[in-house]
């Protein structure tokens, strides 16, 4: 599913957001606005001098489905994050950051299929945190 391609790829990309330039990668996965903050969020990191440890654990529901929308077919999915399975730490002194947030909260996510490009590939365009909403 690509929801769990594009979190492989911005958790590898935040455990290690120096190691190269990871924007090709999520753009394999990701139609903006999603990419542009995701690239964003794990040059943020780099800039910073934070890393990410662990993997993002995430519960994914499809909520509805519209194949005649009128910006491609698309699949509504609510996400439960549980933001303990991951934890940002400062590279230099090993730091937690604590994450300011309910241990589980939804996430909206959206995901497109864009017939314009070559081979229609499906492409989350919507991952919002909704960080005041428990699931």
């Amino acid at each position: 599913m690509t929801v769990n391609e594009l979190l492989r790829v911005t958790d590898a990309a935040k455990q290690d957001p120096a190691a190269s330039d990871w924007e090709p990668e999520i753009r394999r996965y990701a139609g903006d606005p999603a990419a542009l903050l995701a690239v964003t969020a794990v040059r943020d990191y780099a800039a910073l001098g934070l890393r990410q440890e662990g993997d993002t654990a995430v519960d994914l529901e499809v909520t509805a489905i519209d194949l005649a929308a009128s910006e491609g077919p698309t699949v509504k999915i609510a996400g439960c994050y549980d933001s303990q399975s991951t934890r940002v730490v400062e590279v230099e002194s090993g730091d937690v950051i604590p994450p300011g947030t309910l241990p589980r909260y939804v996430w909206d996510i959206t995901v497109t299929r864009y017939d314009s490009v070559p081979g229609s590939p499906w492409l989350v365009n919507v991952l919002e945190p909704l960080t005041d909403r428990p699931c």
